[in-house]
């Protein structure tokens, strides 16, 4: 199976390093990174190339996903203060693709944020997900609506 991708661009109303703090603060992590059903969230983290970080929520209220937590781990690959930030993703939480007998590769973050006007840009780029005509719209549906939250977290 190939691979796809998708891009959100947003602007928000903080600085460029606000914005970055947003995606690497475990205290920001921990608000919205797991979407509005988020519970007992925990953020490990080693913020440096090489490095590796892992966001775990409590889903026990959740139908469906076959344990009581989901996951996503990963290794960071760029890091630039306040403009950039790559890493590497892997789901530990059913996400279509990585059910038994799959062997999924791990996907790819790409976060480009910049200065613009009174706040700053977001280029949020999502790579290596199954192209199968339905993981990268969800994913991509999903993200939109964490990007909702942070936006409103940020705002406070």
């Amino acid at each position: 199976m190939s691979l796809t991708q998708y891009t959100i661009e947003r602007k928000f109303p903080v600085s460029a390093e606000r914005l970055y703090r947003a995606f690497v603060d475990p205290g920001d992590i921990k608000v919205w990174y797991w979407g509005d059903f988020s519970k007992n969230v925990e953020v490990e983290q080693d913020l440096r190339i090489g490095g590796r970080f892992s966001v775990v929520t409590d889903v026990s209220n959740r139908k469906g996903w076959g344990s009581d937590q989901a996951g996503m781990r990963g290794m960071y690959l760029v890091i630039e203060p306040g403009k950039k930030l790559i890493h590497t993703l892997h789901w530990d939480a059913p996400v279509g693709y990585n059910e038994p007998g799959m062997n999924p590769l791990d996907e790819v973050i790409v976060v480009n944020i910049e200065p613009h006007g009174d706040g700053s840009a977001l280029q949020y780029i999502h790579m290596g997900i199954p192209d199968d005509g339905v993981s990268a719209p969800e994913h991509e549906r999903s993200v939109r609506i964490t990007m909702d939250l942070l936006e409103k977290h940020l705002a406070k």
